[in-house]
């Protein structure tokens, strides 16, 4: 059993989380470099200049007018003339160096130049970060996918022993192994019921087609008389394969799903006593004692397959019976109740379940010599899911098993 592995995040919260780290990383950066720059640049300005601009950043967050910029000595604003001259042009002069933009503007291509060189190193650095990280994301949902993709080759390859490793992780990936692994389980466990099925059907098959060949051979040598004796004897057997062969056809469709069902109003007492009456004689035969207590149960189900499953679960307690069998109908607030008793050996508590199994066979000797196929039990619990019940195996009053079928009745929905 695969061992539960720890819970991770979702692969999504992952994926988000990722994404928003490399953005922030990537915004973060170009902050970064950019503010480097800036500072780079403003500390080779003119000290005058960078007490000017700490005073304007100053006066902006107080919310005042800010101050006017100092003009160096020997200069004048622009919009006046020095002393004591004329202008001849007729114009102002332009200052030269002697205003804010003129001491910047030498410096602005340099600055734009840095600027853009920090937010390309900043952009390659966060896209290196963004590589590593997607890097590793893309190892850590492909390494668990990669695993489940190699057990599935193994698998599809016929290897049903091959599961996938649970690794640690994104949850929805761990679920993935998970699932994948009960998958392989499940075919591994039909692929052996498959082969036990095959090798339990040639074995029933095999004993009455031997006996058949054995017995026709020594009529065909003459050590046997064909007489009326020797054709019973070979009808038995082709009457037991007849059986066998008829009972798996009924299993291969109930298991299908395939089973035709011709629902029609049913009393189950009504049924039990025709079944009583029939192997009265079988029971008699035995020195079994075969008694019937039934009270009216109103069904809506296929009275042949009803009966089909009545018939063997009283001849199979004739089978195990001592000197008692018993059968019991009455209804419920589940549903109709049939109870077939014997006081035979009983069943074990831990193989209840297991006798419903096909060709499990408590006695093996006495089964197959009596004409039991194995498949009655079977059949009984096959019938009563088609129909919407449940068959079960307990301890009887009389000492031996007890079986109990419950049908719903007419009018009540299947449980």
């Amino acid at each position: 059993m695969t061992r539960p592995s720890r819970r991770g995040p979702s692969l999504a919260v992952t994926l988000l989380l990722s994404m928003l780290l490399v953005v922030g990383l990537a915004v973060g950066g170009m902050f970064l470099f950019s503010n480097l720059a800036v500072r780079r640049e403003v500390a080779q300005l003119p000290p005058e200049v960078q007490a000017y601009l700490r005073a304007r950043q100053e006066a902006e967050r107080r919310g005042e007018q800010p101050p006017p910029f100092p003009h160096p000595p020997g200069q004048m604003p622009a919009s006046g003339t020095p002393s004591g001259q004329g202008n001849t042009s007729g114009t102002s002069p332009r200052p030269r160096g002697g205003g804010l933009p003129a001491v910047l503007n030498p410096r602005t291509r340099s600055f734009v130049r840095d600027v853009q060189t920090s937010l390309v190193w900043g952009g390659l650095v966060a896209a290196a970060v963004a590589a590593s990280l997607g890097l590793l994301l893309a190892r850590r949902v492909a390494r668990p996918v990669t695993a489940v993709s190699r057990a599935a080759a193994r698998l599809a390859g016929g290897d049903l022993s091959a599961r996938a490793p649970v690794l640690p992780g994104d949850r929805e990936v761990a679920e993935l192994a998970r699932s994948f692994n009960e998958m392989a389980g499940s075919l591994e466990a039909l692929e052996r019921e498959r082969q036990q099925a095959v090798a339990d059907i040639a074995h029933e098959l095999r004993t009455p087609i031997a006996i058949m060949q054995a017995r026709l051979d020594a009529l065909e040598d003459g050590v046997y008389p064909l007489d009326a004796g020797q054709i019973a004897l070979l009808s038995a057997q082709t009457q037991l394969l007849t059986r066998l062969v008829g009972d798996l056809r009924t299993l291969t469709l109930a298991d299908a799903g395939r089973l035709g069902l011709y629902t029609e109003a049913v009393d189950l007492a009504e049924v039990a006593a025709q079944v009583v009456r029939d192997l009265t004689d079988r029971a008699t035969a035995r020195g079994v004692h075969l008694t019937l207590t039934a009270a009216p149960a109103c069904l809506t189900a296929d009275r042949d397959r009803v009966r089909q499953l009545t018939a063997n679960l009283v001849e199979n307690a004739l089978r195990h019976a001592r000197v008692r069998v018993t059968v019991q109908v009455e209804s419920g607030p589940d549903g109709a109740h049939l109870h077939v008793d014997d006081d035979g050996p009983g069943i074990p508590e831990s193989l209840r379940d297991a006798v419903f199994t096909r060709f499990t066979r408590l006695d093996e000797s006495r089964t197959r010599d009596t004409g039991g196929s194995g498949l009655g039990l079977a059949i009984v619990r096959a019938l009563a899911s088609a129909h919407g019940g449940h068959a079960c195996a307990d301890a009887s009053p009389l000492g031996g098993a007890r079986f109990t079928v419950v049908l719903p009745q007419a009018g009540q929905a299947a449980g």
